[in-house]
């Protein structure tokens, strides 16, 4: 799904930044750092809990498929 998802990103910003928390909620992890992209594409994930617990899902999210036929605006925030 990367190789799907990938060419849709641009990136926002000229800096990486670090993602909040730790890794695996293991203490001492290294820290994890990313680019932050434009809000331009919509993913269908899956989870394995209906909601964040600690602001985090217990497992990494899988992205299912990108969903063209929806805009961030339609979205909307969070919902």
């Amino acid at each position: 799904m990367r190789l799907v998802v990938a060419p849709l990103l641009h990136v926002a910003g000229e800096e990486m930044r670090e993602l909040p928390g730790t890794v695996g909620g293991l203490p001492g992890a290294g820290s994890v750092l990313f680019w932050p992209v434009k809000p331009e594409v919509v993913v269908e994930i899956e989870v394995d809990q209906p909601c964040l617990e600690f602001g985090r899902y217990r497992h990494r999210p899988r992205v299912r498929r990108v969903r063209g036929d929806l805009t961030p605006e339609l979205i909307g925030n969070g919902q």
